[in-house]
């Protein structure tokens, strides 16, 4: 079975289990999930074997404690250690597909902005290729590395009693420090390399076409279907 029908089948399982077991289980589910460097097939076959267990432990009158322990943390992390990393294949296709989508979103949203600001002021529409194409690296490294660290955050702070203000204050801060990447980035930038002339309508079909090319693509690997 396919990692993402494992996920359905997971979501609908989870309805069996009792609030508390449910509770202990996607503690663990989502620690187990955010390891961005194993194995998605296999980190979803090993949640669904827990699952699977929890809920045959559970009609024999069983706690998630009672099958897990009181260390959950350490359990999911010798359950890690068995799993093997993602093919180098497939996290490329993965990280390429992310890229594409982000450049999509980028040119269609750049397009929007140049369009609508065009109504109300002069717009220059030459871009410097060397500068915007830094521009981009740079903000998608800020997304990945954002990301990442959410993730980190998680499992960090999984299976601990939830400090809503700190937790509100971390998520703020990256947030803000994201947005200011996004703002200052361009404006700060020198230009450089060769300019081009490039209108909001050119930005929109560039990000149509984009969104095209990584929707094929995740048709034809699989990669969130």
């Amino acid at each position: 079975m396919h990692a993402k029908q494992l996920i359905e089948e997971n979501n609908l399982k989870r309805n069996q289990l009792t609030e508390e077991n449910e509770k202990y289980y996607e503690d663990m589910l989502i620690y187990i999930r955010t390891h961005l460097f194993i194995s998605e097939q296999q980190t979803e076959e090993l949640v669904m074997e827990l699952l699977d267990h929890l809920i045959e432990a559970q009609e024999a009158g069983k706690s998630a404690q009672d099958v897990f322990g009181d260390d959950p943390k350490t359990y999911c992390d010798d359950m890690i250690k068995h799993l093997p990393k993602e093919k180098g294949k497939s996290a490329a296709v993965f990280i390429g597909y992310l890229i594409l989508q982000f450049l999509g979103f980028f040119a269609l949203a750049s397009g929007a902005v140049t369009i609508i600001a065009s109504f109300f002021t002069q717009v220059n529409p030459s871009i410097a290729i060397g500068s915007s194409l830094l521009t981009f690296i740079i903000d998608a490294g800020v997304i990945f590395a954002a990301i990442a660290f959410i993730f980190v955050w998680i499992r960090r702070s999984m299976f601990k009693r939830s400090n809503k203000i700190k937790d509100g204050i971390v998520i703020g801060s990256i947030s803000a420090f994201t947005m200011a990447i996004f703002i200052f980035c361009p404006r700060l930038m020198p230009s450089f390399g060769y300019r081009i002339e490039i209108g909001g309508y050119d930005y929109l079909l560039a990000g149509l076409a984009i969104m095209v090319i990584s929707k094929i693509i995740n048709r034809k690997f699989q990669i969130t279907q």
